[in-house]
C-alpha cells in the first residue's frame, strides 16, 4: 500500500511538472511590425509610433528617405532605388528607401524583413486620411500595398491641428489597434484605416468603427508659374478645406465628434451593384 501511495505522488508531481518544464523550453517567436509611412524616415511621428510598437512586438523601421505624401500607391519601375542605413532620434535602427510608401513597402517584405513581417503599420500621419482622400494618401497607399501582399496592415493618420501635441497619444491609439489585430487578426485583402481626432477635454470616447464619408478632405491645385529658364511650370498646392457635415458613422463624423476612426477597407475594387445593369448594356 505504502508503494503504491508513493508511485501516485511521484505521477502526479511529473503531471504538475510537465507543462512547467514544456514552457521553460518553448520559444515564442517575436511580433514582427514593419513600421513606415509617407512623411519620410525622418518625421518624427514615425519615430514615435515605433517606440510605442515594442509594447507589442519587434518594430522594423523601413520608410521612405524623403516626403512622399500624396504618392497613393504608386510604385517605381525605373529608377534605382537607394539605402540608407540610420538611427531614428530615439535611437532606434532605421532604414530609409529612396522610393514611394508602396515601393517600400514592397521591397522591405522582399529583401529586407525576413522573414515576412507580422504586421504593417503605416504613420501615424501628420494630416487625417478621412474620405475619398485616402485614394491618393501615401499612407493608405503603403498599408493597400501591405494587404496586396497579403499582410495585415494599418493606415494611421491624426489631426494636423493636434500636431505634434497630441503625438504621444495618437500613438497609443495606433498600439491598442494594432493589439487587436494582433489577437484576432484581419480578413485577407483588407486593412484598416484609423484616423485620431485632437485629445478631447475627457478623453477619446473610443473606437467608431465608420464608414468612408463621399468627400475629401482638401483640394489639390496646380499654380502655373515661369520658370528661371522662361520654360512654364506648375506647381502643386494643397489647401485645406472643413468638409461639409458627414452623416453619423462616418469617418468625418467620427473624428469631429472625438471618436477614434477605424475604416475597415479592401483592396478589391469590384462594384456589384452595377453586375444587373452591365450585364443588360454588353448583352
Amino acid at each position: 500500500m505504502h508503494r503504491l501511495r508513493t508511485l501516485l505522488v511521484l505521477l502526479v508531481a511529473i503531471w504538475l511538472l510537465a507543462p512547467i518544464e514544456a514552457q521553460q523550453f518553448r520559444t515564442v517567436p517575436p511580433y514582427r511590425i514593419l513600421v513606415t509611412n509617407d512623411d519620410g524616415v525622418h518625421e518624427r511621428a514615425l519615430a514615435a509610433v515605433a517606440q510605442a510598437l515594442q509594447a507589442i512586438g519587434t518594430p522594423i523601421v523601413v520608410a521612405p528617405m524623403d516626403n512622399q505624401t500624396g504618392k497613393g500607391q504608386s510604385i517605381v519601375t525605373t529608377e534605382p532605388v537607394l539605402r540608407h542605413d540610420l538611427k531614428l532620434p530615439n535611437g532606434l535602427p532605421a532604414i530609409g528607401l529612396t522610393t514611394t510608401p508602396a515601393s517600400t513597402v514592397n521591397i522591405a517584405i522582399s529583401n529586407i524583413v525576413m522573414p515576412r513581417p507580422d504586421l504593417v503599420v503605416s504613420g501615424v500621419n501628420t494630416q487625417y486620411n478621412l474620405g475619398l482622400s485616402t485614394q491618393v494618401a501615401g499612407t493608405v497607399g503603403a498599408a493597400r500595398e501591405a494587404a496586396r501582399h497579403g499582410i495585415p496592415a494599418i493606415a494611421a493618420s491624426m489631426s494636423g491641428a493636434a500636431y505634434p501635441r497630441d503625438l504621444v497619444y495618437a500613438a497609443e491609439e495606433v498600439v491598442w489597434v494594432a493589439r487587436r489585430v494582433k489577437q484576432y487578426g484581419l480578413p485577407p485583402n483588407t486593412f484598416l484605416n484609423v484616423n485620431i481626432p485632437p485629445l478631447p477635454p475627457g478623453g477619446y470616447k473610443g473606437y467608431m468603427i465608420t464608414r468612408q464619408g463621399q468627400t475629401r478632405t482638401g483640394t489639390e491645385r496646380f499654380v502655373e508659374m515661369k520658370h528661371p529658364s522662361g520654360r512654364t511650370i506648375y506647381w502643386s498646392t494643397y489647401d485645406e478645406q472643413k468638409s461639409p457635415q458627414q452623416p453619423e458613422g462616418t469617418d468625418f463624423w467620427a473624428v469631429e465628434n472625438g471618436w477614434v476612426s477605424v475604416t475597415p477597407m479592401k483592396i478589391d475594387e469590384t462594384d456589384p451593384s452595377q453586375f444587373d445593369t452591365l450585364k443588360q448594356i454588353f448583352k
